[in-house]
Formats: C-alpha cells, sequence, structure tokens
C-alpha cells in the first residue's frame, strides 16, 4: 500500500514542480496565468488522489485466510510453492479491481498529458522571456525547466511499470509471469537511472559531483589518512640561506 502511495506522490508533484515553473515564467510574461480557484482545486485534487487510490486498492485485498481458501480451491497444484514463499498477495479479478487497473492507466496518461501541455507551453514562454530578463536569470530558468524534464523522463521507470502490469493483468497474456518480473526489473532502476541521467543531461550535477570527487581526492592521501603538505614560502628560503652565509 506505501509503495502505490508514494508512486502516485511522486508523480504528482513531479508535475506539481512543473506547473510552479510554468506559472513563474507566465506571471512574468503576464500570459496564461492560471486562477487562484483552478490551481487550489488542483492541488486538492493531488491530495486527494493518492488517498483515494491506496484506499480503493486496500478494500479490494483479502486477507491471509481468504487468500490460502483461494488457493487451496482455484490452484492446488501452486500450494506447495506459495508455501515457500516468505511474503505474496494474492486479488481477485473483480469489477472493481479492473476499474482500479483502467483508472491507474488512465491516471497515467493524464499526467502524460498534462507534462506536455506544461512542457509545450513553457518552451513557447522562453522565447518570449529570453528578450526581457537577464541573461542570467534565463540560464537559472533553463537549468530549472531542463532539470525537470530529466526528472520527468526518468519517472517513466515508476509510471510505466504500472501501466503495463495493469494491461497484462486485463488482458491476461502470455507469459504473463516473466512480463511482470520485467515490470519490477525496470521499476526498481529508477534511482540508478535517475542519476546516471542527471550526470549525463544535467550539466550542473554533473560539475557539482565532479568537484566533491575533486575535494576528496585532494583530502585522502595513500596512507589512508588525511594530511597536508606545506612548502615553504620563497621569502623563507632566501631568508634561511642568507642566515647560513651569514
Amino acid at each position: 500500500m506505501l509503495i502505490v502511495f508514494l508512486v502516485v506522490l511522486q508523480l504528482e508533484v513531479l508535475v506539481s514542480c512543473f506547473e510552479r515553473k510554468h506559472q513563474a515564467i507566465a506571471k512574468t510574461l503576464n500570459y496564461h496565468v492560471l486562477p487562484d480557484w483552478f490551481v487550489n482545486s488542483a492541488y486538492s485534487a493531488c491530495v486527494a488522489c493518492p488517498i483515494v487510490i491506496t484506499g480503493w486498492f486496500h478494500t479490494i485485498h483479502l486477507d491471509k485466510d481468504e487468500q490460502w481458501r483461494l488457493i487451496e480451491e482455484n490452484y492446488p497444484e501452486y500450494l506447495s510453492d506459495f508455501q515457500t514463499l516468505t511474503h505474496f498477495d494474492v486479488y481477485t479479478k473483480t469489477l472493481w479491481f479492473i476499474l482500479l487497473l483502467l483508472c491507474t492507466i488512465g491516471g497515467g496518461l493524464g499526467l502524460l498529458l498534462l507534462f506536455l501541455i506544461f512542457i509545450t507551453d513553457v518552451f513557447r514562454m522562453m522565447v518570449l522571456l529570453k528578450i526581457k530578463i537577464s541573461a542570467h536569470r534565463y540560464k537559472k530558468h533553463r537549468e530549472a525547466i531542463q532539470s525537470l524534464l530529466v526528472q520527468f523522463a526518468m519517472s517513466s521507470f515508476c509510471l510505466v511499470p504500472p501501466c503495463c502490469l495493469a494491461i497484462i493483468i486485463i488482458l491476461e497474456l502470455d507469459q504473463a509471469q516473466l512480463l511482470t518480473e520485467l515490470c519490477i526489473a525496470v521499476f526498481a532502476m529508477h534511482s540508478s537511472a535517475n542519476m546516471v541521467s542527471l550526470l549525463i543531461f544535467f550539466p550542473p550535477y554533473r560539475n557539482f559531483v565532479l568537484r566533491r570527487l575533486k575535494i576528496q581526492k585532494l583530502k585522502i592521501r595513500p596512507g589512508g589518512k588525511n594530511s597536508v603538505s606545506i612548502q615553504p614560502s620563497p621569502q623563507i628560503k632566501r631568508a634561511s640561506s642568507f642566515a647560513d652565509v651569514s
């Protein structure tokens, strides 16, 4: 349940970040500024949506006794295999379960549509913004948008697997077990793919990491201890040579 809640919340926060950046540029240009009532309604829906989806998911969840009874009655040949598992959940394909899966697919497509609307309008406004603000501020806006683009692109590792899993369940595809394992593997790649993508496509983050690595390299010596070598200045060397001559 917690994973479902966090996945929905993460995607909503990313779209919300795009909305805030979009509105920051829109207010500067006084162009496509959203009314307060619409923004407040959208934020209220974002708060309610993870709670509703998680609660809905919990209502169709079977307790352990019902799960074991369902396995014994319908899949007795897999009973020994289930007994070796430390954790599992079984869901029945009811009307409410199908509706939940359809809502998952629809919600994913809706978030993707919102993202495309915001990013298309932001790119159009950036052309107008370039001639109205300083080059430094324009660079900051561009870097923020670039970071959000990378973040949302990598969030597909969270969005695509649940949608694909819903399609697999609804259509009852062959090799469903293998396809489900692939979806889980792709979902688990999110953090690593996010970090690598930021290193490749977001120069400020790459420069920050390289700068930190360079600092650590200067601090750490081969002996494993932190040390600093101090060289005497040229003035001290000349003073020492003059004392020796005297």
